[in-house]
């Protein structure tokens, strides 16, 4: 019941303005350590223990080894889990 991906991002970003992974580059251990983080996310749903990131958003700065989150929402006008989805 939380929001999906097009609540939080309801529009790309216009040209230009993010560069991709393959322009920026990306730091080798960083996917690991995220697709980690989003199993250990699976395996809490899955098993009910601890208290998943529903309806939140985990930002992991690797460059500074931190961590925050911040409260995400479910729009209702969305076009993929709104009401009139």
């Amino acid at each position: 019941n939380g929001p999906c991906y097009q609540c939080v991002f309801p529009q790309a970003p216009s040209a230009g303005l993010a560069p991709s992974c393959a322009e920026a580059g990306v730091i080798g251990p960083l996917p690991g350590v995220i697709g980690t983080m989003m199993a250990v996310e699976a395996i809490k749903i899955i098993t009910g223990a601890g208290a998943p990131l529903r309806g939140e958003m985990l930002i992991y700065d690797a460059l500074w080894g931190e961590t925050r989150k911040i409260a995400l929402k479910k729009r209702s006008d969305c076009p993929v889990c709104g009401e009139t989805a």
